[in-house]
């Protein structure tokens, strides 16, 4: 077994102190966990990905996800039915993968019907929710995105095969 030192400065000595408390004798596995990833975050980093972090559910009951990708596409628009106004974020994935982060903003009678919403006090209801869809294929998000949003996401693939042009100018 290979021994390493490692030497800390004064002002980090609290934080490794609470470390090795907290791991107990093994100490050196949760360096080599926190060196591991440190390591997997700066090569998405230089293959062009970035860590994208979302907020998924409603707003009272949200949690975080958290992937690395490369946002490629946004989207604006009504559901289907015409019943809520949309928005949505469009990325590939570090595993190749399709990822729309799905937000549902509002009713859309706010804004097409702004006196209605006055009358019931609808404006008062928060019903924003979201959701993180995530397909090798964009075929596979057809049922569950909007029709606008598929036709775009269609395209996307379509022109897409790198989603970063890098001019050398």
């Amino acid at each position: 077994m290979a021994t390493k030192t490692i030497y800390v400065s004064e002002q980090d000595s609290p934080v490794f102190e609470e470390a090795r408390t907290v791991a107990g004798e093994n100490l050196s596995s949760i360096i080599v966990r926190a060196l591991r990833e440190f390591l997997a975050r700066q090569r998405q980093k230089e293959s062009g990905f970035k860590e994208i972090a979302v907020r998924t559910g409603s707003r009272s009951s949200a949690r975080e996800q958290c992937f690395y990708g490369t946002k490629i596409g946004d989207w604006r628009g009504f559901s289907d039915d015409r019943q809520w106004w949309m928005q949505a974020h469009i990325y590939t994935t570090q595993k190749n993968n399709w990822a729309v982060y799905l937000i549902q903003v509002c009713q859309a009678s706010l804004l097409t019907d702004k006196e209605r919403w006055r009358e019931s006090g609808d404006y008062l209801l928060d019903s924003r929710r979201s959701d993180l869809l995530v397909a090798a294929k964009p075929e596979e998000l057809k049922d569950k995105v909007p029709a606008d949003l598929f036709r775009l996401l269609q395209d996307l693939a379509a022109h897409t095969e790198h989603p970063i042009t890098y001019l050398d100018i």
